[in-house]
């Protein structure tokens, strides 16, 4: 059950407890050319010659999700056949408390580990930390970034209340590109959930702006994420499933070709492997 405090404009998520990360917006040129047992997530291409359609609203036990297809030739070529994206499978069992730091050995697991469907992409991260990125190999490329760490005194894990999260909210906001920051049509939520029966905090961002780059050439920045951050007092981590393809004309083409009910299953899927793997 979430608690949403904010509904307003703008951001993209930092580890906030200093296990330095990307910011999720994606900086591209106008134009594109186009763009438990385990679960689904259904991909489609998008397409340059038709915005694609709404998909269908995924309920919370929902295994598949439909992403929108749309066809190459208005008038005659046939729809795009959507990949089905299989998300990690996790144990059915709360989350458990870990018990000491992680150590090298066991971090480095941690970013070895690779799953059908998605290709990995080990990032450079802070001393004692790692940082993996999970990139679907079909169509929207939607990626999941995972960042692991200690609690440590230099890198303070605050409780998962939101109360302590939600003071932090113009801290997020800055992270943002100001064209995104300051726009009205900007969306940022930050609030409470669970992860594993365990208390855990997630935000969203959702932003698309297209204009003229330092160089005079047409530019776009956007973002659409969903994040969550989960920490047990001992090990920390950050998971941000995110729309890393092509500009695609706005915000409601955006929306349709990674919603944020999408986003949040990858998130989620990910966490809860992470956080029993940990353990």
């Amino acid at each position: 059950m979430r608690e949403v405090v904010a509904r307003s404009v703008a951001s993209i998520l930092a580890l906030g407890l200093a296990l330095g990360v990307a910011v999720a917006c994606q900086t591209g040129q106008r134009e594109p050319q186009s763009t438990s047992a385990p679960s689904t997530v259904a991909n489609a291409a998008p397409t340059a010659n038709a915005p694609p359609a709404a998909p269908a609203a995924a309920s919370p036990e929902a295994s598949t999700l439909p992403d929108p297809v749309a066809s190459q030739e208005p008038a005659a070529a046939p729809a795009a056949v959507p990949a089905h994206v299989k998300l990690p499978r996790s144990p059915a069992t709360p989350a458990r408390r870990s018990r000491t730091i992680l150590n090298r050995k066991q971090l480095s697991w941690l970013a070895s580990v690779g799953f059908p469907d998605f290709d990995r992409q080990e990032h450079r991260a802070a001393t004692g930390t790692i940082e993996v990125r999970h990139v679907t190999q079909s169509r929207p490329r939607l990626a999941v970034t995972v960042t692991i760490g200690p609690c440590i005194p230099r890198i303070v894990c605050p409780a998962m209340k939101l109360a302590r999260w939600a003071g932090r909210r113009d801290e997020f906001l800055g992270q943002l590109p100001k064209d995104l920051r300051d726009r009205p049509d900007t969306r940022f939520e930050i609030g409470a959930r669970t992860l594993a029966g365990a208390p855990a905090i997630f935000t969203y961002q959702l932003g698309y702006a297209a204009g003229t780059g330092d160089d005079d050439q047409p530019a776009t920045d956007y973002s659409d994420a969903y994040i969550l951050y989960y920490n047990d007092g001992v090990n920390q981590m950050r998971v941000m499933a995110h729309y890393v393809d092509d500009a695609v004309g706005g915000l409601d083409q955006l929306l349709a070709l990674a919603p944020p009910e999408d986003l949040e299953k990858l998130a989620t899927a990910f966490a809860s492997f992470y956080v029993h793997a940990w353990n």
